[in-house]
């Protein structure tokens, strides 16, 4: 099931939708806002890890936090791949 919603961007956002080609926004806006919502997700679930285990020194967390987007990167190649959405 699909729900028109209407929103309003940055000019230079609305600039690069344009881009994408009218008939793919819906579809791309869509995967930016999973990958997002994955991304919140796993940061969530990283903060308690760490609430449990006790705060790592910056470095370490930014090694964890690039850690997460190479996982992120790699989950989206495979959706893009087998044609699926998570």
């Amino acid at each position: 099931m699909t729900k028109r919603i209407t929103i309003s961007v940055p000019d230079d956002v609305a600039a690069h939708l344009e881009g994408v080609g009218a008939r793919r926004v819906s579809g791309y806006v869509t995967d930016a806002i999973r990958h997002l919502v994955r991304r919140e997700e796993q940061l969530r679930q990283l903060d308690e890890v760490f609430a449990r285990t006790g705060n790592p020194q910056a470095p370490d967390r930014e090694r964890a936090e690039r850690f997460l987007d190479d996982v992120a990167a790699w989950q989206s190649t495979r959706e893009l791949r087998s044609g699926a959405h998570a």
